[in-house]
């Protein structure tokens, strides 16, 4: 799914200097509208796709969590929700409001090396907050961060990049390390702890938020449940687990999903039931499931990694504050960027403040849709990306995909490239229109996917 690039750092610059095509669609209405700051509470899953949790895929083997379960009950579950196939990508997307093409994020990145990472100059959340709140907002960043590099900001990538306080993980476990014994990174100090990292994240979360004044920001990204396979504690999950974690990993990795909504259910516990009802709950997984993970009808090597709906298609809700009709559906088509918009407009801050003539905001708020999830889409279409390396241009690789309601065109170079009509049934990614001569109705589509997908890489 990757094509080689050559187009120069000078065309993508001066491609960004027209403003945002999908950030006119901004509902301006929500726009900082001044309304009285809420709490907001966002929360990343790793590699965690729509087939792991029921209210989204409704797999018939998808994990149990009643938590999620519940925050959906009491929230706008969206389920046209997308992000890029891969972690790092999607996690500088909420940070930033911007697609791959604008933040230069494309592939995982590897904390310990001097390469190219999300600079610390880079407009952020947090900075946004910092600068724009009409109420001081307390902030905190907790968890998985996968945002910086040795030679950028290092230990203190979190706390450059916006954050007053900082503690968890900087990248994915390496070097031998697991989820009961890795490094823990504090305010750029690290340190070697064996408490489980999906609860030691979690007891990050409750102590935050225990001593941050109202209004507040926390931003949990949780390591679950990317590799390593492993088994959780007992009293967090329901399975029953044999043998070594890579010879089942499906069962070992359902586990860490079930270890991952339990202890979400402690972090919603724990907050006061008045702090509650002013907190707006942001949660979503950065990509689509594992491979070794993924059982039918899903498809393996459609899952994460690539731009099928496996890999891009993710549980995505809003719960809490703000919500006017709990235990609803929208299906409008929302992406990972929304995340910025939503969090600053909950906040009272207009997100437009952090667009610049060569930097253009890609998110949309998804408050309207709290109000009216009924509401058509404000969305014409989604996108995704990955390329390598990190930073400008020329890309070694990259893939492109690009889909509205109905059609999906993916980029991949010359021969390689996919059209598929996803009203088609659940195969329908097993067959690509362009094997055969096209129609006028899927000529019509093709042109104007193509399109959209022109307006960003043009």
């Amino acid at each position: 799914m990757l094509r080689t690039v050559s187009r120069s750092f000078a065309s993508v610059r001066w491609s960004l200097l027209g403003a945002c095509f999908v950030a006119a669609q901004f509902n301006d209405a929500h726009a900082g509208s001044g309304n009285a700051p809420r709490n907001v509470l966002v929360i990343v899953a790793d590699d965690v796709g729509i087939d792991m949790i029921h209210q989204f895929g409704s797999h018939p083997a998808s994990a149990p969590t009643p938590n999620i379960d519940q925050l959906c009950a009491e929230g706008v579950s969206f389920m046209n929700a997308f992000t890029d196939p891969i972690c790092s990508p999607t996690r500088a997307g909420i940070m930033t409001g911007r697609y791959a093409v604008r933040s230069l994020i494309g592939r995982p990145i590897h904390e310990w090396q001097n390469a190219w990472s999300l600079p610390i100059t880079t407009p952020t959340l947090p900075k946004l907050i910092a600068q724009h709140a009409p109420t001081p907002v307390a902030m905190s960043a907790v968890g998985k961060w996968h945002l910086g590099t040795a030679n950028n900001g290092g230990a203190l990538h979190p706390n450059l990049s916006g954050f007053p306080y900082f503690s968890g993980i900087l990248g994915n476990f390496s070097f031998g390390s697991e989820y009961t014994n890795w490094t823990k990174v504090v305010n750029g100090v690290s340190s070697t702890t064996t408490t489980y990292a999906t609860t030691d994240q979690v007891d990050d979360a409750i102590a935050r938020i225990g001593a941050m004044p109202e209004p507040w920001f926390l931003y949990l990204g949780f390591s679950a449940a990317h590799i390593p396979f492993h088994a959780p504690p007992a009293n967090l999950h329901t399975y029953n687990l044999s043998g070594p974690p890579d010879a089942t990993p499906v069962e070992h990795y359902r586990a860490a999903v079930q270890a991952m909504d339990t202890e979400i259910g402690r972090l919603m516990q724990s907050i006061a039931p008045e702090v509650r009802e002013n907190t707006t709950v942001i949660f979503l997984a950065d990509n689509g499931s594992v491979t070794d993970a993924v059982l039918p009808p899903g498809i393996p090597n459609q899952s994460k990694g690539t731009l099928f709906e496996g890999g891009v298609r993710v549980p995505f809700l809003v719960s809490g504050a703000g919500v006017a009709y709990p235990g609803s559906r929208c299906y409008a088509l929302v992406q990972g960027v929304d995340v910025f918009n939503t969090t600053l407009d909950a906040l009272g801050i207009d997100p437009y403040l952090a667009s610049t003539p060569t930097n253009g905001i890609d998110g949309i708020s998804l408050l309207p849709y709290l109000e009216r999830p009924w509401a058509p889409s404000e969305r014409e279409f989604i996108y995704a990306q990955r390329f390598e390396p990190n930073g400008p241009p020329p890309y070694t690789s990259a893939g492109y995909m690009v889909r509205d309601a109905r059609w999906k065109y993916v980029d991949r170079g010359g021969p390689g490239n996919l059209f598929f009509d996803l009203a088609s049934g659940s195969n329908a990614e097993q067959v690509n229109l362009l094997d055969q001569p096209l129609n006028a109705e899927q000529t019509e589509a093709i042109k104007r996917l193509r399109g959209y997908l022109k307006r960003i890489l043009m």
